[in-house]
């Protein structure tokens, strides 16, 4: 006889068996992640920082790739309203000036795309900021940029906590941003609070990332975010379904999605292999609530099971990491439940050794 979802993700011993690099702890130890990285944050300037006119600055270009650039996605959407921002996910940066500020993401330091991309800053801006715990990219900078070091040892997608608030840092240090110490600690406060209902010794008849596990597994994730603001949260839970699931997942956005995809449901023959996922904020605007609406009715009418989770906080940011906590403890449990090491990256590995 099979063992039972519940049984299986409500298992302690079992779970530490499939999980030996102790991604469990990494995600829940988000909210810790964040305090180190914004009030203890290892910033390094060089001599020359306060002589430069940070008021020219009038573009942000954020580099990244993977777990490092979804960082630079929810800065777009939470700082880009007064300044341009840009997220570069590739080799070259397509325009910019020397009134340009360059934040370069990149964990390992060694990311091939993002050191294109700062090679290409060093010749074009002195306005340059740099977030790693390493690599080829600290040997680019060390002394002549102003950057952060984090802790290294992570995989770069469970270090989120690092890089977005060592990102925040950074904008605030270059006047990007104002000061958000109280925005900050409410997150913190916000995620502890939510630890306690994720936690893997909280069974799953209580637990809400063990139960929306169950119901994905063996159904295809697709996640719609109710607005583009929070468009970033939904790639990101595609991502860690992707990584710490292997497993397929899609993300699209309201109120795009209005005018294409959701015409995809209407195929009766395929409804029983998607679970689709609603991300929405509790107090959505009224153009956007509509169409949520709408096609909540649509799926009802139409029998499809879907899941529905709402972000909490005062801020965007605050609302977009109170449910990647929750996604990213979702994907784990996911992960538990098909029996694979949550950590572990092997077609990564494979295609970065095939591609050197």
């Amino acid at each position: 006889m099979m063992e039972k979802t519940m049984n299986k993700l409500d298992n302690i011993k079992k779970i530490q068996q499939l999980d030996p690099d102790d991604m469990y702890h990494k995600i829940i130890k988000i909210p810790e992640q964040i305090l180190k990285a914004y009030f203890e944050p290892q910033l390094k300037t060089p001599k020359g920082f306060s002589s430069l006119q940070l008021n020219i600055i009038n573009k942000v270009v954020i580099c990244g790739m993977g777990g490092s650039a979804i960082s630079g996605d929810i800065a777009r959407s939470a700082f880009g309203t007064k300044i341009p921002f840009e997220v570069v996910k590739d080799y070259h940066i397509p325009y910019l000036d020397k009134n340009t500020l360059v934040v370069i993401l990149s964990y390992s330091g060694n990311t091939e795309e993002t050191l294109s991309c700062l090679q290409q800053a060093l010749q074009s801006t002195k306005f340059i900021g740099v977030i790693t715990s390493g690599g080829k990219v600290k040997q680019l900078i060390d002394g002549d940029h102003c950057w952060l070091e984090l802790p290294s040892g992570l995989p770069p997608r469970s270090a989120i906590g690092h890089l977005f608030f060592s990102l925040m840092k950074i904008l605030e240090t270059f006047k990007i941003i104002p000061d958000h110490t109280k925005q900050v600690r409410s997150v913190i406060a916000n995620l502890v609070k939510k630890a306690g209902a994720i936690a893997d010794s909280v069974p799953e008849e209580m637990n809400i990332a063990k139960f929306a596990a169950g119901k994905i597994e063996g159904k295809i994730p697709i996640i719609y975010t109710s607005n583009p603001q929070l468009a970033p949260l939904g790639y990101r839970w595609k991502c860690q379904f992707n990584e710490n699931a292997k497993y397929p997942a899609f993300h699209h956005t309201f109120p795009e999605m209005n005018h294409n995809e959701i015409e995809g449901w209407e195929a009766e023959d395929f409804r029983d292999k998607f679970v689709p996922i609603i991300l929405s904020k509790f107090k959505e605007a009224p153009k956007y609530q509509k169409r949520v609406n709408a096609f909540r009715d649509i799926l009802r009418r139409s029998d499809i099971d879907f899941l529905e989770y709402y972000a909490e906080g005062s801020s965007l940011v605050e609302e977009i990491f109170s449910l990647i906590y929750l996604g990213d403890m979702v994907s784990f449990y996911l992960g538990i439940l098909r029996g694979v090491n949550p950590t572990s990256i092997e077609f990564i590995d494979y295609l970065k050794k095939t591609i050197q």
